[in-house]
């Protein structure tokens, strides 16, 4: 029986590690001669707190594809060439629909958190225990992020059906975790080095992790600043005083020999998408190169997800860009270049981000990321006023949007002090930025702002549930909006997803905006 929380199987296999081991120092002391200075040196949680680290967006390839690989053509990343009746047409399948949230939520993020919670005795004070907390709020950001409220506060490690947290409550109750395991590793427990083992982010340096931490809580803040606007403005000039990722040397990433997106590419269910190519070739954009595959003259060529198949056809296929990855890339989670994009917006609300103006944090984020991908700065690039065009793919014709076109262009001074319109550059460059890992931040900016602006989908098969996406004052309105509550927690948790439902405006649809995304 699967419910939200993790198999009962699992909860008493834990349980039963501990009561085995209750009186290891009683039993064993003597024969080994290990003191009690000793036993208390081993790092509690150490490889749970690794395991859960590696699910923030999952190394495993499986969970990255079905987590955000797939949901690609939502945030204008990726396109399908093959499962196009899924998520490209608005009509995922019940399972692809339910795997986000029973894959990594359900049987990786609370198995993990609730051993190192035990371990602890949830002692926030405890390293294991402050890494874990922060842990399971970005895991926690993501998975709501995907399907509105979602299970968090009232999970004790012995429920099995448990209510959901509006996402009001939520992101009040994420944004204190946050801020309280940062406050621990930034003081005397973030001092240890006995975590240099299980950390693939930081090598074991907390204090690292209580910056990505207070990151994490401008990049919340940040999305919730139209309907919390006094807690949004609170928490991140908090986090921006205490300190913030500035340096790409600061990124949040891990690196890997078999990385999940290089991986997926290869099985041929997603290449780069058109709107993120169309973008930067409109740009002319020195960071090309370094993000794409050449495919056509000398080009890349992103793929707008058509209305049948094409997996089958290794020429057509060949046709169309993959991401310039290897192996071995790092795998960027949250970066020097998003944080400076972040705040620029946040010196559009009036909020204090250290002093520098709104354009010179622009600007940053854009030197910041061509950093990160060993691009060499060209400022001209600064100065570039193109706009995106028509979308024309001979290849497929079915995919054409011919009068698409967006006045969203790199330079900030043409938008002549128009705030909305500086907005739209910010969140343009942070989506650039974002490029590839973060579909679902892309993804969520993007519903929460408008911007930038999209291709419709080629076929929307939602039944009415999802509008196509057209342009209002700029802003695109309409789209996929969010996934579907999982099917088994309609059934065995009714009446708390009853309730969740509730908090969506009482429809439990693709089309139902989340409460962040929200305009008036």
């Amino acid at each position: 029986m699967k419910k939200i929380f993790y198999p009962l199987v699992t909860l008493l296999l834990t349980l039963s590690t501990v009561g085995c081991t209750g009186k290891f120092v009683e039993y064993n002391r003597d024969l080994g001669g290990v003191t009690n200075e000793q036993l208390a040196s081993i790092p509690k949680g150490g490889a749970e707190v690794k395991a859960l680290a590696s699910w923030i967006l999952p190394a495993q390839e499986n969970g990255f594809q079905m987590t955000f690989d797939m949901l690609g053509p939502y945030s204008g990343f990726a396109g399908a060439p093959n499962f196009v009746s899924d998520f490209p047409s608005y009509s995922p399948r019940v399972g692809w629909n339910d795997y986000p949230m029973q894959d990594t939520f359900t049987q990786h993020l609370y198995p993990y958190y609730n051993t190192v919670a035990m371990e602890t005795q949830r002692d926030i004070n405890h390293p294991a225990f402050a890494l874990a907390t922060i842990i399971r709020a970005a895991i926690t950001h993501s998975v709501s992020d995907i399907y509105g409220p979602v299970p968090y506060s009232e999970i004790d490690g012995s429920k099995l059906s448990v209510p959901y947290d509006t996402q009001q409550t939520l992101y009040t109750n994420m944004i204190a975790d946050l801020r309280a395991a940062a406050d621990v590793l930034a003081g005397d427990a973030g001092a240890t080095t006995m975590y240099q083992d299980f950390d693939e982010f930081y090598n074991g340096n907390l204090r690292d992790w209580a910056t990505y931490a207070r990151s994490l809580v401008l990049r919340m803040s940040i999305r919730i600043s139209a309907v919390a606007p006094d807690l949004a403005k609170e928490s991140a000039e908090w986090a921006v005083s205490n300190g913030v990722i500035e340096s790409n040397a600061q990124n949040a990433a891990y690196p890997t020999t078999d990385n999940p997106l290089f991986k997926t590419n290869g099985w041929g269910d997603s290449r780069v998408g058109a709107d993120i190519v169309e973008y930067m070739l409109a740009f002319d954009d020195p960071r090309t190169d370094a993000f794409f595959t050449k495919v056509r003259d000398d080009q890349p060529f992103g793929l707008h997800s058509p209305s049948a198949s094409i997996k089958g056809s290794a020429e057509l296929l060949s046709k169309y860009s993959s991401p310039n990855i290897t192996p071995d890339s790092p795998v960027f989670i949250l970066t020097a270049a998003e944080v400076a994009f972040l705040k620029a917006e946040g010196v559009l609300l009036g909020w204090n981000m250290g002093g520098k103006s709104a354009k010179a944090l622009y600007e940053e984020g854009i030197r910041l990321s061509f950093e990160q991908w060993n691009v060499p700065f060209d400022a001209a690039y600064l100065s570039n006023t193109n706009k995106r065009g028509a979308f024309v793919d001979s290849y497929l014709p079915d995919t054409n949007v011919e009068d698409f076109k967006s006045d969203i262009t790199v330079n900030w001074d043409d938008a002549k002090g128009d705030v909305e319109m500086q907005k739209a550059k910010i969140i343009t460059q942070k989506w650039i930025a974002l490029y590839p890992y973060n579909t679902v931040e892309a993804w969520s900016e993007w519903r929460r702002t408008g911007y930038p602006n999209l291709l419709p989908a080629v076929v929307n098969s939602s039944a009415g549930e999802v509008k196509d996406i057209v342009r209002v004052n700029g802003r695109d309105t309409g789209g996929m909006q969010r996934l579907k509550f999982v099917s088994n927690e309609l059934s065995q948790n009714a009446d708390n997803v009853a309730e969740a439902i509730k908090d969506l405006g009482g429809n439990d649809s693709y089309g139902t905006p989340l409460w962040w995304a929200k305009r008036n």
